[in-house]
């Protein structure tokens, strides 16, 4: 806060504050989408230990589609992909019907639309 903010109506603040935050979240999400994006179909680059022994299996066949399609960090990335779009054209429906309830809101306020003109 700053001294020229003193004079300021205390709910303009809070409002223009809840506004910075969504827009710095906002930006925050866009940066770490495209990794999150180009993950979501590889596995994850870590070192799987072995379930069976030290030794090297024999006779297998290596199967990297299966490997990714099936990796658990990999699914999980692609779950949170999916719940976060989800989530996120519900809070763009949900900003938008504040915006539009405050412009028809003011506008009433206004006369404008009200049919007593």
């Amino acid at each position: 806060m700053t001294p020229a903010d003193l004079d300021k109506d205390p709910d303009e603040l809070r409002f223009r504050r809840l506004l910075e935050l969504l827009a710095e979240e906002s930006a925050a999400l866009t940066a770490c989408l495209p990794a999150a994006l180009d993950a979501q179909w590889s596995a994850a680059p870590i070192a799987r230990p072995r379930e069976d022994t030290t030794e090297r299996a024999k006779g297998l066949r290596s199967d990297p589609t299966a490997n990714i399609v099936l990796d658990d960090r990999r699914q999980h990335l692609r779950t949170q992909l999916v719940t976060s779009m989800t989530v996120l054209q519900r809070a763009v429906v949900t900003v938008r019907g504040v915006r539009r309830g405050l412009e028809m809101t003011l506008a009433a306020w206004d006369g404008e639309g009200s049919g007593d003109e």
